[in-house]
């Protein structure tokens, strides 16, 4: 801290690498790294670590329920899906892979519904320096049934959901055998044919119109011809989403309504200022629709009157061609 006025005043910056040291901090522990590892992680000291540790404990955001072992709350994972989330566009989640089953071990009928996790980390390279983030917002959710497995990815995050879904693929590819090894069974690998995609649910984060109905204190949900909801406002993890969560057409909801939100992002409006001129476009229509019927009426008694003078003028004509 520097003295200006006999005020002390923060440096320029201090409060970013504070609040960034707790986020690495917080991604290191939801990835599994000891003390240790951290701090080598981080190139500073296991002291460094634990004071960071200190103040994420005090905060709610991590527990400490045996000696040298640290895990994130649900408040600390909430905390570490909106740093995140700031940084990507699409959160991808509900992902449901179902695998038919080719072989499996005589006992497999007892051990149908088990419900199993397997920890994975998804790993990328990131961010100017090289940096390596390690993903890891939960476990592999295998459950079984008497003819296949269905596997739940954990939360992804990307710019797109074509990347999302590379991710997913990888993400099941690398899984597939150690799932294997793990239930004693062979899976069909005949993707077209035999894995199929049961759920996937896709966020647009930081989104302008789910901002603009948290604005309102309301919620948007759509509802498509089928009576599903293909569409709704949220605020997960603290972040404004708007999701698209059809089973079978979430991707292409997703890249039917981009032009809107762009669109929204340009030229921002609120729902209030929406519904206003609504209201004034269809007090128009009314006035207008009023005239047309007014005119019309007008229009009506002119033929009318015409026709009459038609029929006597026809009338007229026949007595003259009579004399």
């Amino acid at each position: 801290m520097n003295m200006i006025g006999g005020k002390m005043t923060k440096k320029r910056g201090l409060t970013k690498r504070v609040e960034y040291a707790r986020y690495e901090v917080l991604k290191l522990i939801q990835q599994g790294l000891s003390i240790t590892e951290i701090a080598k992680y981080r190139h500073v000291s296991r002291q460094s670590v634990y004071k960071v540790l200190s103040t994420l404990n005090k905060k709610g955001l991590i527990r400490h329920p045996k000696r040298s072992i640290y895990e994130l709350t649900t408040k600390g994972i909430e905390g570490l899906h909106s740093l995140v989330g700031l940084r990507y566009k699409l959160r991808q989640h509900n992902l449901h892979f179902k695998i038919k089953v080719l072989e499996s071990p005589r006992n497999w009928d007892l051990k149908r519904n088990e419900l199993r996790s397997m920890p994975y980390f998804n790993k990328t390279i990131k961010l100017k320096n090289n940096e390596q983030d390690l993903f890891n917002y939960g476990k592999l959710k295998i459950k079984t049934t008497s003819k296949s497995i269905i596997i739940k990815i954990p939360t992804l995050y990307a710019t797109d959901w074509e990347h999302a879904t590379i991710q997913a693929i990888g993400i099941l590819e690398d899984n597939i055998f150690k799932i294997e090894k793990l239930l004693k069974i062979i899976l069909v690998k005949d993707y077209k044919a035999n894995i199929t995609i049961i759920s996937q649910e896709y966020a647009r984060i930081q989104d302008a119109l789910a901002k603009l109905y948290r604005k309102e204190k309301n919620r948007l949900y759509l509802t498509g011809e089928d009576g599903k909801i293909w569409l709704i406002t949220d605020f997960s993890f603290s972040t404004d989403e708007t999701e698209f969560i059809h089973t079978d057409k979430a991707t292409d909801d997703l890249d039917a309504i981009e032009p809107f939100f762009n669109d929204l992002r340009k030229n921002p409006i609120t729902l209030t200022e929406v519904r206003e001129d609504l209201g004034r476009v269809q007090t128009v229509l009314h006035s207008d629709m009023a005239n047309r019927i007014k005119h019309q009426k007008v229009l009506d008694e002119i033929l009318l009157t015409f026709n009459k003078i038609n029929k006597r003028l026809d009338e007229a004509g026949l007595k003259e061609n009579e004399k």
